[in-house]
């Protein structure tokens, strides 16, 4: 949201420096752009039936204005198929730039070509949208270059991992790549196998793209909070225990590519301020994006809940009303956007109706792209560091989750030992993003990164995993003198079985928490967490993004509590093991 001189001070003179008559630019406008609250909110009516909570927005301001807009910054779009001669995309379409996937079609074409194949596009909408143009919308990045990777696509050649390789860094149109979008993740039932061996064979080529700088990743938690579904999206796998826990169906962190150290995994945000009613929750979180509700509007929608008629995000949609989120397909038409009818735009070019992480992760990227045009000298972990440290804490009130036995199984707001306030739902909060800009301007780039490997308790014998009162307990010094971490990872076994149905999750006793050598403790894995069945659980691999700027040397405690257990009940499985990596300066 644009905000009075007396909520916030004007640019520097710096990024103002910057400008190149942007400012008359702006004069020209969007005719969409009204209903783009995630951009500008004063509280207008936009689509959905519930105005938008005033300022919560970007908090973009008058970067736009002042040319601040993601210029020279290329955006890759990983997804199943971006449009890229979509008439709000083409002009910041980077040419011959994209990679098609699919068996037999053009190799720089990596458009949609079946119905309901319009996510890619509405991504790079989101990110990239075209400026001033007279037309539709406008992109957090306006003036950012897009690529598009189709990997998703369902007649995608090749294996899906090397497709992702591809994308990431090894490609010949990924070398430029700055930004990388990832709207997509996957949610297995039990965090699955991820060796230290993958992690470095990831991690290393990421950190060396853009001369040794670093592109910077940004990919979706999840959109399970309330559901885990299997089987094609026919079965939700999640009980009706678990949700009533408010825990999550599952954690962002059991996806094993939000683990990574070069990745910031985002959360979403609705127009109200607080968490979106899918977002999944999690240590591994970064920051959080707008993502919105479902932008449903009355007469069109006759749906009950009332979460479907709070916004969503307008952006691009696949042109043309055959394919795409807004067509005029029976049915189709949920509101005032929607189909050839509509009276505010009838080309059927634009929704109303993007969301899920899917849509707050494109918030994010874009962002990135401003911060990186007003600096292009930062690496990503300067990135990362920078929208963590200028994020807005929003939803102060996020409640703490109890166990019935009153044991706080989730946390909301804690601050760490650095004066940090993390959140599992929100990270380090709703990026901000003339903040950043601001802080990117002047910002002195990190020190040499400090890595203290994977380090592995010794363990004499098993441990029994007791009650609350009584958790199994594992620690590790780290003796490598890393003052200000920046990121931990961490992994450990048991023993303990967990009995759930097939195709299904059953609501985990167990919670894992890790404390630093300052005493912050994190919950890594609330008890009540849906997990699939298995005769000993194990966490291969997730990170605890809790502990920023906080000292690393010293002594790391991992516990795991089987919560509803009675004091004099027998334990009934034992913490076996613990490794635990980190890294900072």
């Amino acid at each position: 949201m644009r905000q009075h001189l007396s909520k916030r001070t004007v640019l520097s003179l710096a990024v103002a420096a910057m400008a190149c008559g942007g400012a008359a630019h702006a004069q020209q406008g969007d005719p969409l752009y009204r209903y783009q609250w995630h951009l500008m909110n004063y509280g207008q009516s936009v689509l959905g039936d519930t105005k938008p909570a005033v300022g919560i927005d970007l908090g973009i301001d008058d970067l736009h204005d002042y040319n601040i807009r993601g210029r020279n910054v290329v955006v890759g779009v990983v997804d199943e198929g971006m449009q890229i001669a979509h008439p709000d995309l083409a002009a910041n379409v980077v040419p011959d730039g994209s990679r098609n996937f699919n068996t037999g079609g053009p190799i720089h074409d990596p458009s949609p070509t079946q119905a309901g194949e319009g996510h890619g596009t509405a991504v790079g909408g989101i990110i990239g949208a075209v400026g001033w143009n007279g037309i539709g919308v406008r992109g957090v990045a306006p003036a950012a270059r897009l690529k598009g990777f189709n990997f998703l696509s369902p007649r995608a050649g090749g294996s899906q991992a090397d497709n992702i390789v591809y994308s990431w860094w090894d490609g010949a149109e990924a070398k430029d790549v700055a930004v990388s979008n990832n709207s997509w993740g996957a949610a297995p039932l039990l965090p699955p196998a991820f060796s230290e061996n993958e992690v470095g064979a990831f991690e290393k080529p990421m950190a060396a793209t853009r001369g040794g700088l670093g592109a910077i990743y940004v990919k979706a938690a999840g959109n399970h909070y309330n559901q885990h579904p299997v089987f094609f999206g026919l079965i939700n796998a999640c009980t009706a225990e678990t949700r009533a826990a408010n825990v999550g169906c599952t954690q962002a962190g059991f996806d094993p590519r939000n683990n990574l150290f070069n990745v910031m995994t985002i959360a979403a945000v609705n127009a109200a301020g607080v968490r979106s009613n899918y977002s999944s929750p999690g240590s591994a979180l970064w920051v959080a994006g707008l993502g919105g509700e479902y932008g449903h509007q009355k007469p069109y929608s006759t749906q009950t809940n009332p979460l479907n008629f709070d916004p969503a995000i307008v952006t691009t949609d696949v042109s043309g009303c055959v394919n795409g989120y807004n067509s005029d397909a029976a049915a189709a038409r949920l509101n005032a956007l929607d189909s050839s009818q509509s009276t505010i735009d009838n080309t059927c070019n634009y929704t109303g109706r993007m969301n899920g992480t899917s849509a707050a992760t494109p918030t994010v990227a874009g962002v990135s792209a401003l911060v990186l045009q007003a600096n292009p000298k930062l690496g990503y972990r300067d990135v990362r560091y920078i929208l963590a440290a200028t994020a807005r804490q929003i939803d102060p009130a996020q409640p703490v989750v109890k166990h019935a036995n009153g044991t706080v199984i989730a946390p909301g707001w804690t601050a760490n030992a650095a004066g940090h306030r993390f959140s599992n739902w929100y990270g380090y909060g709703l990026v901000d993003a003339t903040a950043a800009v601001e802080r990117a301007m002047a910002f002195k780039p990190l020190p040499a990164l400090l890595d203290s490997g994977w380090t592995r308790a010794t363990v004499a014998a098993p441990v029994a995993i007791g009650g609350a009162g009584a958790p199994a307990k594992l620690q590790i010094r780290i003796d490598r003198a890393i003052a200000k971490v920046e990121g931990v990872q961490l992994g450990l076994e048991t023993t303990y079985p967990i009995t759930a149905g097939f195709l299904s999750t059953a609501p985990s006793p167990l919670l894992v928490t890790l404390t630093s050598p300052s005493g912050t403790k994190s919950y890594v894995v609330p008890a009540m967490t849906g997990v699939g069945a298995t005769s000993a659980f194990t966490i291969p691999f997730i990170a605890s993004n809790a502990f920023l700027d906080e000292k690393g040397e010293g002594t790391w405690t991992v516990e795991v509590a089987d919560v509803p257990l009675a004091a004099d009940a027998a334990s009934k499985g034992n913490l076996t093991g613990f490794k635990i990596r980190v890294l900072g300066h």
